[in-house]
């Protein structure tokens, strides 16, 4: 009896301290192809300031988290990775509609005419960020990878113009139709070099994760920048990671500069194959 509680305690205190062992959240890096595909919902605030040639100041915009929320239409925010040994390479992928809202105004020309106008306009953006990246660094506690790669940015701004002009002659009225569209896209690509990873708090399942990179496009004009960091917690399938990022970036052109701020919190789960 004695012999078999004994055997009952060891089973009891191997489980307990299987279950009390943590996942750790830094990648093992050795010969194995190590594979991970992420997913995430940004809801940023955005600022954009646009510039005329000669650096002359054109005016700003500005939206709030939940303007933003409210306008957007479609979007995709979604990360890769693959890994073996020190090297390994990244893809990063933003995409989203914008409503930039719509007018509707009616003018007077005189008593008889009238002229009704409505317009509507979107805005989409990608950013398609890829890198080659090494590590450089990895511990018990702490694990980084440099990376140089191309970010590749483009933004398409549209929009519908309807108008219908209104006359009455007599008891007639002359109704005259008219629709524009109108379309413009800006895009960019420029090389980036940073540092990303992530450091283990603690010898526990939570971790901080952190990403940095700045690059310049083949005009002086066109910087862009990219920054993130939180906190997260790992699975034996991936994990799941609340944090802050924030991207700067400049699309130039004949007509002028045009400079886009977006920062806010992001939501991101990924899984480890």
């Amino acid at each position: 009896m004695k012999s078999r509680f004994c055997a009952l305690l060891m089973l009891s205190t191997c489980a307990m301290v299987s279950q009390a062992q943590s996942i750790n959240p830094l990648p093992i890096v050795d010969d194995e192809v190590r594979y991970s595909v992420g997913v995430s919902a940004w809801s940023p605030a955005s600022k954009t300031s646009s510039f005329l040639a000669n650096n002359v100041y054109a005016g700003s915009t500005q939206a709030s988290i939940p303007d933003n929320i409210q306008r957007t239409g479609g979007f995709a925010m979604i990360n890769a990775e693959a890994h073996q040994d020190n090297w390994g390479v990244m893809a990063d992928l933003v995409y989203w509609q914008v409503n930039n809202g719509s007018t509707n105004t009616t003018s007077y020309i005189n008593k008889k005419t009238s002229v009704y106008e409505s317009q509507g306009a979107n805005t989409d953006q990608t950013i398609l960020s890829g890198a080659l990246t090494y590590t450089v660094f990895n511990d018990d506690a702490l694990y980084a990878d440099a990376l140089f790669g191309v970010r590749y940015i483009s933004s398409t701004t549209s929009a519908n113009v309807n108008s219908v002009i209104t006359t009455t002659q007599g008891k007639r009225v002359i109704k005259q139709a008219a629709t524009g569209y109108y379309s413009a896209t800006q895009s960019e690509a420029s090389p980036i070099i940073g540092l990303k990873g992530r450091y283990r708090i603690n010898e526990s399942e939570w971790f901080l994760p952190f990403y940095v990179d700045v690059g310049q496009g083949f005009d002086a004009d066109n910087l862009t920048w990219q920054a993130l960091g939180g906190v997260g917690y790992a699975f034996s399938w991936g994990d799941v990671a609340l944090t802050y990022r924030a991207m700067y970036f400049e699309l130039g052109g004949s007509q002028g500069l045009t400079k886009y701020s977006n920062y806010g919190p992001q939501l991101g789960i990924t899984i480890n194959f």
